[in-house]
């Protein structure tokens, strides 16, 4: 359970609504999970920008060597032309790199760094060369350079204050580092309220829903303001589901639960550790795989023989650089069961692995009943925190490509029977952080 700020402790926020007189033009970053949006504040009002790609940007970085970094769908076409054009060439980490989610990484306080192409970067760096090239990208849309961003940030990157602060001030670096000179954050759900303030005496609860995680805020709307009653948040996100049908349904075709013999003649299972990582999406591309790539090579000359094929496909999945490939399958699944009752994941890596998993919304459903039960004990410790009943609430606004995962509307709408609605999913966080701050609603700077 991630903490929760409440009306009544030390992390209240509460705003007055006032004229803005700043109209200094600024970037507004949801620095996304999956996806990443900007906003941009002129005198002339405040829009969504569009990045050359349309205004939601995949949270996507592609490396080669001696060329400029690209991001972003782009980053997409050239990983899968480089997977063409070096197919069959053997180990590819070395001719090129594809990173999925670096906030995740980003946030994670044990990760530091990764080796590109043989010299060492810092989590911080990689993000941002993804946010240098967004900026980039932003100053040619709007003709500026601008150096002010609203940047949005979790609720809680860690229930440890003195963790929870040096990993945000991870995140001003990173901005720091992409060109910007003025930082200042807001949080993800607030800046979601801050988008739907409504009507005033309205009391609304932003569900946000993305790939990394599941932020919650309470607020009551006023005439002179926005007072934020409670905020929470806990690493449950898209992602992490993703990973729960990966672990349930697919790492066994790469070798989990097959068995090797030992040199004593028995047999014992192979590690778990080594399929696993299968289903670390956005850790594995970081990964130094010698380890891993070497202890499953080990292992292929001892395993059983219906397992070797398994390891022989673990290590093309490896040297290949695959991560990202199989998650868009197993993602694609997962989002047509939002609107069907069944879809399947199909994936081959020839010679050795070739399966369709077929997967119905009960089976989804059945794996991810305790996400749904942590969801509903995230929104009732909200609303605990805001000492208020569900019965209080006016409205609830879905927010996040996850919200739409037909478990959690139901949890909502058994909660908050016939006042859940959905918002902006991918743009809402956006376009409410610039009117955050504007409403006074930023985090507090950090002595």
């Amino acid at each position: 359970m991630g903490a929760v700020f409440s009306a009544d402790g030390a992390s209240a926020l509460t705003s007055r609504l006032r004229a803005c007189s700043d109209a200094v033009p600024m970037y507004g970053i949801d620095f996304g999970t999956s996806n990443t949006v900007v906003t941009f504040r002129s005198d002339g009002g405040t829009g969504l920008l569009d990045l050359g790609e349309g205004g939601i940007l995949p949270s996507l970085l592609y490396f080669e060597r001696d060329r400029r970094p690209s991001v972003g769908r782009e980053a997409m076409a050239d990983y899968a032309a480089a997977l063409q054009r070096w197919k069959g060439k053997g180990e590819l980490y070395s001719r090129f790199r594809f990173f999925q989610a670096i906030k995740l990484a980003l946030k994670d306080p044990w990760f530091e760094g990764t080796r590109l192409f043989g010299e060492r970067v810092r989590v911080e760096a990689l993000a941002a060369i993804f946010l240098r090239e967004v900026k980039r990208r932003a100053d040619e849309a709007t003709g500026g350079d601008e150096r002010r961003l609203v940047l949005g940030r979790p609720v809680v990157l860690s229930t440890e204050p003195s963790v929870d602060e040096r990993l945000e001030g991870r995140f001003r670096e990173a901005a720091l580092l992409a060109g910007f000179e003025d930082v200042a954050f807001v949080l993800e759900p607030i800046a979601a309220c801050a988008n739907y303030a409504g009507r005033a005496g309205e009391t609304v609860l932003v569900f946000d829903f993305g790939g990394g995680t599941l932020d919650v805020c309470i607020a009551r709307v006023e005439r002179d303001g926005i007072e934020v009653l409670a905020s929470t948040g806990a690493d449950l996100g898209g992602y992490l589901i993703n990973e729960d049908i990966a672990r349930s349904r697919i790492i066994g075709r790469f070798g989990a639960g097959g068995k090797f013999r030992t040199m004593t003649g028995s047999y014992l299972e192979i590690p778990g550790w080594i399929a696993n990582q299968v289903a670390s999406f956005y850790a594995l591309p970081l990964a130094d795989l010698a380890k891993t790539r070497a202890t499953v090579k080990d292992l292929i000359y001892d395993a059983r023989p219906v397992d070797k094929d398994k390891l022989r496909g673990l290590v093309e999945f490896l040297d290949r650089n695959l991560a990202f490939e199989l998650f868009n399958e197993i993602d694609e699944a997962k989002i047509a069961l939002s609107t069907e009752q069944g879809s399947a994941i199909a994936y081959a890596i020839p010679p050795y692995i070739e399966f369709r998993e077929e997967l119905t919304r009960p089976e989804l459903e059945a794996l991810i009943e305790p996400r749904v039960i942590s969801a509903r004990s995230l929104v009732e410790s909200a609303l605990a925190a805001a000492r208020l009943e569900a019965g209080e609430l006016d409205r609830v606004v879905r927010v996040g490509g996850s919200s739409r995962i037909p478990a959690f509307t139901r949890m909502l709408e058994t909660l908050f029977p016939g006042r859940v609605e959905e918002g902006a999913v991918f743009t809402s966080i956006a376009s409410g952080l610039l009117e955050a701050r504007d409403r006074g609603l930023q985090v507090p700077r950090r002595p």
